[in-house]
């Protein structure tokens, strides 16, 4: 049996939709932190920020009036 899981990033002011993949596991532990890992890597290079210990992202747009 395995695992269907829909990870995605959203700006958490503005709600854009950054990326969103769907990841089929074994185990809940095993590739998942990878995953998301990569996922926020990428929308860093694409002028995105993490913030609050990476529990928050802001689209390129919604990062200036900070």
């Amino acid at each position: 049996m395995s695992l269907r899981i829909l990870i995605l990033l959203e700006c958490d002011r503005c709600r854009t939709l950054f990326d969103r993949r769907l990841l089929e596991t074994k185990s809940l532990h095993s590739d998942l932190p990878a995953d998301v890992h990569e996922l926020v890597i990428a929308a860093e290079d694409d002028e995105w920020e993490s913030r609050r210990n990476a529990t928050e992202h802001y689209c390129a747009r919604c990062v200036e009036p900070f």
